[in-house]
């Protein structure tokens, strides 16, 4: 399709004369021309390759119908009617089925047979990256309303103006599919997928007003699962013409099942809340299976709604780290149940526990951090804090084993382990990982604020990793004060994020694998990215960060379970919601990427605040924080 965007740029001077009759200035301008043209071809292609939707057979068959039966018709039409042609805008899809008709190993002569009966001119058709103007996509989007009866957009095709020129709306969060998945071979990590989902409403044109009781009414959407508190609403009244309007443009985990469509009013003027007249759901196999991975359904006499999904790609898995009760060196929590089944014989040793949830709130992995060893026996005995160099740390496969209510014990299979080791004269603090890895922590102070830089080594590995602070790549959130100046950055060692960017001889400009939270141990990574490394990185990076600053920067020393919230009712990273989406919770901080307001929804998955507790709540048998004081901050 894009192939013969050089041809229409200097066609109308090849008309004139032959390429043997041009002048140089001449050939200088069509090699200026063919760069342009070739960067353009460059930047879709690489749109196609990014748009995964594209790749599915049922879609590129739909894209192939619709570029047959609706586009080169519509095209012919406009070309021979006789007046002056609109500029028009292909959608995505179908421009990429042009592009690859274009590509006709006869081409030319195939291509010119195939539209010989359009003779208008093709140049005011806008390829991809063209200069255009608002007014003239929205004009080609109400000339596929009214030519088809369809919406313009699809899923994964959507168009915005970018600095004059027509676009495909990115991705609202990272979201880049992979081809492989190393954390296959921990069973107790379950794979997340997504979806990106457009919903469309349409107001049959009326000749009378609404009725009362019709005027008021509203369009609100639900998930199936997975996100229960979700409620989006638009009006219906607004639609006011017989176009199609993009809803909401969401993008949802494949958990959720589909969403519900209801069609309500407010319940009279007495009372709060709202009544249900009509409802459907479409759900995410049933799209799926659908041609074009699209539905279009009649909710009421006037009222049409379509919803376009792409195929469910796997995204990057999310982790996040909970304190737990404390452990001993048997891996069972300190507690008088396990002590009367040993038959009152003390529990040896004592561990930090942290238990490593996923999306869904289901147990991965549990990290144990070791702080003591010895007994506690009354009457003065108590555990001590081991030496330095044994202050290991674990990462052990799968759930708890739980014994009475929230007592248990550890699994058994330790996947990962990081041992604090003697660290160059430069660098602050050294891990050895099991993994092959090394990490260093540097804490720069000759600074007016002092930083912190990490660096991570393996001379067995045929990749390199850089460790860099703060949100880098496309993990970046654009930040804008009201004049539009970036706002001033925040200190990136307080908000505790690190960017791992691995290179490779495939990526030798490097790829960001996973954003790392050491200070709140969240965790996002690709499915190509080692959980128990990108964990291993966290844990220990917390811990040095204490023990350098002297204090608790990370709330290890809570020794407890923190209450989560019901799985269900709203789980992380189960919705988001596109900013082109119009709506008054747009901006809720739940339905965007999590690393934009990570205090905020972590603190919202959990009914507990995880604030210090005094040592008066932690039983004595534990060992005491002093203990944990020795062993974390000091």
């Amino acid at each position: 399709m894009s192939s013969d965007r050089p041809i229409s740029e200097f066609s109308a001077s090849m008309s004139a004369r032959s390429l043997g009759d041009m002048s140089e200035l001449g050939s200088i301008q069509i090699g200026v021309d063919i760069i342009s043209a070739v960067r353009r071809n460059l930047g879709f292609l690489r749109t196609v390759a990014d748009s995964h939707w594209l790749h599915c057979e049922s879609t590129l068959s739909e894209a192939i119908r619709r570029y047959e039966e609706l586009w080169m018709p519509l095209i012919s039409d406009l070309m021979v009617a006789g007046a002056s042609p609109p500029m028009i805008l292909p959608p995505l899809d179908v421009e990429w089925v042009w592009f690859c008709h274009t590509l006709n190993p006869s081409y030319p002569t195939v291509y010119a047979e195939d539209v010989k009966e359009m003779q208008g001119d093709l140049s005011k058709v806008v390829r991809f990256g063209e200069t255009v103007k608002a007014m003239e996509l929205e004009k080609t989007k109400q000339l596929w309303h009214r030519t088809f009866r369809q919406p313009y957009e699809k899923a994964g095709g959507g168009i915005i103006m970018e600095l004059g020129r027509a676009v495909t709306s990115n991705p609202l969060a990272y979201w880049e599919a992979s081809d492989s998945d190393v954390n296959t071979k921990y069973k107790s990590m379950m794979s997340r997928f997504v979806l990106e989902v457009c919903v469309f409403m349409q107001l049959k044109a009326q000749k009378q007003p609404l009725q009362q009781d019709s005027s008021h009414e509203f369009l609100r959407l639900r998930t199936l699962r997975c996100h229960r508190e979700l409620k989006l609403d638009q009006p219906i009244s607004r639609l006011n013409d017989d176009s199609w309007h993009k809803a909401w443009h969401l993008y949802c985990e494949f958990g959720t099942k589909g969403v519900v469509l209801e069609v309500r009013r407010p319940n009279g003027h007495c009372f709060k809340g709202s009544i249900i007249k009509k409802a459907t759901t479409f759900k995410w196999n049933d799209l799926i299976r659908a041609p074009s991975l699209t539905l279009e359904r009649q909710l009421n006499q006037n009222l049409k709604v379509v919803v376009s999904i792409t195929p469910p790609v796997q995204a990057p898995y999310l982790l996040k780290c909970v304190p737990d009760k404390v452990i001993d060196d048997s891996g069972a929590m300190v507690s008088d149940v396990v002590l009367k089944m040993n038959q009152y014989r003390p529990q040896e040793g004592r561990w930090l526990s942290r238990t490593v949830l996923d999306h869904g709130g289901r147990e991965c992995f549990v990290i144990c951090i070791r702080v003591g060893g010895g007994f506690w026996r009354r009457g003065g005995e108590t555990p001590l804090p081991v030496k330095w160099e044994d202050r290991v740390i674990e990462i052990r496969e799968g759930s708890w084993s739980y014994i009475a209510g929230s007592i248990g014990r550890t699994p058994e299979k330790v996947v990962g382990t990081a041992t604090p080791k003697q660290p160059l004269e430069e660098f602050k603090a050294a891990w050895k990982f099991s993994t092959g890895d090394e990490l260093m922590v540097q804490w720069d102070t000759s600074t007016p604020k002092p930083a912190f830089s990490f660096v991570l080594t393996n001379p067995t590995s045929e990749s390199s990793v850089r460790l860099v602070k703060g949100q880098q790549k496309l993990y970046q959130e654009p930040r804008l004060d009201g004049e539009g100046q970036e706002e001033e950055e925040e200190d990136e060692d307080d908000d505790g994020f690190v960017t791992m960017i691995r290179y490779t001889n495939e990526d030798p400009t490097g790829r960001a694998t996973a954003l790392l939270n050491w200070k709140l141990l969240v965790i996002e990574l690709l499915p190509e990215e080692d959980a128990v490394l990108a964990l291993l990185l966290c844990v220990s990076i917390l811990r040095s960060v204490s023990e350098m600053k002297k204090e608790d920067v990370g709330n290890l020393l809570i020794r407890r379970r923190m209450k989560e919230m019901k799985i269900g009712l709203r789980d992380w990273g189960s919705i988001m919601l596109h900013p082109s989406s119009k709506s008054s919770t747009t901006s809720s901080p739940y339905l965007q990427p999590w690393y934009w307001n990570v205090e905020t929804v972590m603190a919202s998955n959990s009914v507990d605040h995880p604030t210090r507790q005094p040592a008066s709540s932690y039983l004595p048998v534990e060992g005491g924080d002093k203990l944990y004081k020795q062993g974390i901050i000091s």
